[in-house]
């Protein structure tokens, strides 16, 4: 089996977040069993895990507010692929997928689609859990 990695982020509190953890990895098998917490930098409270796991069926039961998403190591912009879609068209007029995203811009944050627009959370590293 060859490894296919999907990275993972789940949305918690900073209240619930060690519980939450200890369900993923009830739930998953987690590679490298690291998992690493973010808080919003603007709302403390907010707390975003992510953490890879290996070769999930597509039609896979997910864990309760998780999404899949991906991440531009260099700025460290974690983002789902709509969000990339829906900035491209606001930034460009249109989908185009030769168009270049400038990720400086979006350093350290997560990108995901909002009720009507694309929604940038600054992040701020709080933990790694092994």
């Amino acid at each position: 089996m060859q490894d296919n990695r999907q990275l993972l982020c789940t949305f918690t509190n900073n209240k619930d977040f060690q519980r939450v953890v200890d369900d993923i990895k009830k739930f998953y098998e987690v590679y490298s069993n690291r998992i690493f917490a973010f808080s919003n930098a603007q709302n403390p409270k907010e707390i975003y895990l992510t953490y890879n796991v290996l070769n999930i069926p597509k039609d896979a039961q997910k864990f309760t507010n998780t999404i899949l998403i991906h991440r531009k190591k260099q700025t460290n912009t974690l983002y789902t692929l709509n969000a990339l879609n829906k900035m491209v068209e606001e930034e460009n007029g249109c989908l185009d997928k030769n168009y270049i995203i400038d990720w400086t811009l979006y350093s350290n944050s997560l990108i995901i689609t909002g009720d009507i627009s694309i929604r940038v959370i600054p992040l701020k590293i709080s933990n790694i859990l092994n």
